[in-house]
């Protein structure tokens, strides 16, 4: 399997369009650990982000936060080949087959990697649990495949990145990430010690994560996509109508019950 492309012009071209379609279909897109980026960036590392796989938008939540914090590195991403045959735009957006399945697929999938690993500015984002699953299940085992990447790849900076949809007080849910701390693995580590620290690193990025998120707090956030509120229909329509013969402002959030997740958000790692 050769190294795939990479279109820069047209990787920025799908974040531009996705992002319209993340403020959208969601509330917010709000992340933590941002205080590792410069280091990350600085570096002249390969980097692999790894994140835990709940559904559908993992991919776009990838692109848009190596587009938004790490504007150099360019983008790749392993993607079941078969989605791959369905979807053939996304070749063109760094992504490659995958076919894990079969001992040549996993063996293309390692030798590619390492192909596009060799250049410092790559960046590969992969979700090891190859299953979808809940946010909350931290016990489900990682596909084989990043551990022998860790152990033969000395030259990168492999970065967990714990990913949630929660709903707080709006009716649409937000986008929640974090990312943990930064791991480098010299040559000769072996595949058991790899796995068993990028195992337990995405899970304890997966844990703070879920910490915030169940505080309902949004000072404790960063933004790609800042919160805002939105009119539900008549009722709140006539709930602004109100505000304006009171001679107020309207407030359209729904968070007034308990005061936590307010639209106007801190900055905070």
């Amino acid at each position: 399997m050769s190294v795939p492309q990479s279109k820069t012009w047209l990787v920025d071209g799908f974040c531009r369009f996705t992002t319209r379609m993340v403020r959208k279909s969601f509330q917010c897109f709000a992340v933590q650990g941002l205080d590792q980026i410069p280091s990350i960036a600085a570096s002249n590392c390969s980097l692999v982000v790894y994140a835990n796989h709940i559904g559908w938008w993992d991919p776009i939540v990838a692109m848009l936060l190596r587009k938004k914090y790490l504007p150099d590195r360019v983008f790749y991403a392993p993607i079941d080949a078969k989605a791959l045959e369905a979807y053939g735009i996304f070749r063109q957006l760094g992504f490659y087959g995958l076919k894990l399945e079969t001992f040549a697929g996993a063996s293309d999938f390692l030798k590619t990697s390492r192909e596009i690993l060799s250049d410092p500015k790559s960046s590969v984002w992969i979700t090891p649990e190859g299953v979808f699953c809940d946010c909350r299940d931290l016990e489900q085992p990682f596909m084989p495949g990043l551990a022998h990447l860790a152990a033969t790849t000395p030259n990168t900076i492999f970065v967990p990145l714990a990913i949630e949809y929660p709903f707080w007080q709006e009716p649409k849910p937000m986008i929640a990430t974090r990312f943990g701390e930064p791991l480098s693995f010299q040559a000769g580590a072996s595949k058991a010690d790899c796995g068993k620290k990028i195992f337990e690193s995405l899970r304890d990025t997966q844990r703070h994560l879920a910490s915030s998120v169940m505080r309902r707090d949004f000072s404790e956030f960063d933004f790609v996509v800042a919160p805002k509120s939105q009119r539900l229909g008549l009722y709140d329509n006539l709930r602004a109508w109100k505000a304006w013969l009171q001679g107020r402002p309207f407030d359209p959030s729904h968070a007034s019950i308990n005061g936590k997740d307010s639209t106007s958000p801190g900055q905070r790692n």
